[in-house]
């Protein structure tokens, strides 16, 4: 039960980095004039579509990202409700063998 508390908590550090990236990943990027989206003309625009393309990119990473962070800990959980039945079962198990003797 050890082993299985024990990974349940591997991923519950895992998912917390996974919540923290998805949190940051869109806090750094560049604003829309980096891309020359205010610059006049075609190249403005294409700046523009660009930068709509960026941030469309690193927000869907960041969903995903999120996503991820939920189902680690969704099987942290269920690694924990495991542990604990083992360790119920055990001891039901000791009980019953224990008035048995």
């Amino acid at each position: 039960m050890d082993a299985l508390r024990t990974l349940a908590a591997r991923l519950d550090e895992a998912s917390t980095a996974l919540s923290g990236l998805a949190h940051t990943v869109t806090a750094s990027d560049p604003a829309h004039p980096a891309f020359g989206a205010d610059a006049p003309g075609r190249p403005g625009e294409i700046g523009r579509a660009l930068h709509r393309r960026w941030t469309t990119a690193t927000g869907d990473r960041a969903r995903e990202a999120g996503a991820a962070a939920a189902r680690l800990s969704d099987a942290a959980a269920a690694l924990r409700t495991a542990a604990d039945r083992y360790a119920d079962s055990d001891d039901a198990a000791r009980r019953r063998l224990t008035r048995e003797a």
